[in-house]
């Protein structure tokens, strides 16, 4: 699960990135930052008391920093960086502080770097058709499917809406390998003043999470105690990263399991409504290929009984197959032979 940082310019996204916790920065801005971050999880915890195994592993997530891209005035299309398209979602950072730059109008720049993701996705809709027009007329067969999809992107976008607004286009498979920005979850972040803790209005947009990137930067550098007491004195409850991981589960619809032994208790993120054939193809691509069944726990009710024993003798363990629908916190032990 991979996010890119991005909005207008001096938004304050590298200084968010430092909030985040990572000590991994690039010198030069050409160069782009990457920090691939543990997700804190308590229940991983839990269960490596439960089993004792000899490794415990988090799920990840990784988020991106990208490069300014050298813009050609002529080209739209080179406005925004071109490591957005290949990320699962974006994190819109909207500057909501002075810094000499002026009053903030977060509303007004939101409202900016949507048009930008609107034209940048028409273009590239517009090229895919003329593309699809000069191939007819060379005597290649078309997909009347992907062209009727191509369509409706083009008639949303020129509405000035992006294509999140209608999922059955912005998730459709035929669609998915153009990168289309206006299509990929959105969390909206807002980079505050030191003072400030409270988010702006954002017409249409949602509740932002809110950042005071300069403070929590500088917290990121401390010791955990340290930090914790300067944060309470500060009113933050929680740090930017752990807030943001939150924010991008529910833009995403990701949802959590496990898998446990005696080797390795180890988290796993699925989107939410995957199947068990599809969890098991997050562990290993054998596992999909050769799967027989899975046997599901409720990590609460591993909790509650406080061994996998009670809970088998409880009669809370079951047997799937592959279409059942993987739920937040269960724990999968997946029979498969290949």
């Amino acid at each position: 699960m991979k996010l890119a940082l991005a909005g207008l310019k001096r938004s304050g996204k590298s200084t968010i990135f430092t909030a985040l916790g990572s000590r991994r920065q690039t010198a030069r801005r050409e160069e782009s930052s990457l920090a691939i971050l543990p997700v804190p999880d308590e229940r991983v915890e839990r269960l490596g008391a439960i089993y004792k195994p000899k490794k415990i592993t988090y799920a990840v997530i990784t988020y991106l920093d990208p490069a300014q891209p050298l813009a050609k005035p002529d080209d739209p299309s080179t406005r925004l960086p071109a490591e957005l398209g290949q990320a699962d979602g974006l994190v819109e950072v909207i500057r909501n502080f002075d810094g000499g730059m002026g009053m903030p109008q977060p509303g007004t720049d939101h409202r900016i770097f949507m048009d930008e993701l609107i034209l940048n996705d028409l273009m590239t809709v517009e090229n895919r058709l003329e593309r699809i027009v000069q191939e007819r007329k060379r005597g290649r067969k078309e997909d009347p499917e992907e062209t009727d999809l191509l369509q409706a992107a083009r008639d949303l976008l020129s509405h000035e809406r992006p294509l999140r607004d209608k999922p059955e286009l912005a998730g459709h498979v035929k669609l998915r390998g153009f990168g289309l920005l206006s299509a990929k979850p959105l969390v909206l972040v807002v980079n505050n003043e030191d003072e400030d803790p409270d988010p702006p209005p954002l017409k249409g947009a949602g509740v932002p999470v809110v950042i005071r990137a300069r403070i929590e930067a500088e917290l990121a550098e401390l010791e955990e105690d340290e930090r914790r007491e300067f944060a309470k004195e500060l009113g933050i409850e929680g740090t930017a990263l752990d807030r943001l991981i939150t924010a991008s589960f529910q833009s995403l619809d990701m949802i959590t399991f496990y898998t446990a032994n005696q080797n390795e208790v180890r988290a796993w993120t699925i989107k939410r409504g995957a199947s068990a054939l599809e969890a098991a193809g997050a562990v290993h691509s054998d596992m999909a290929r050769g799967f027989i069944r899975a046997e599901v726990l409720r990590s609460d009710d591993l909790f509650g009984r406080g061994s996998e024993a009670a809970v088998k003798k409880a009669g809370l363990m079951k047997l799937v197959g592959k279409d059942y629908v993987v739920q937040d916190r269960d724990v999968l032990y997946i029979r498969f032979n290949i």
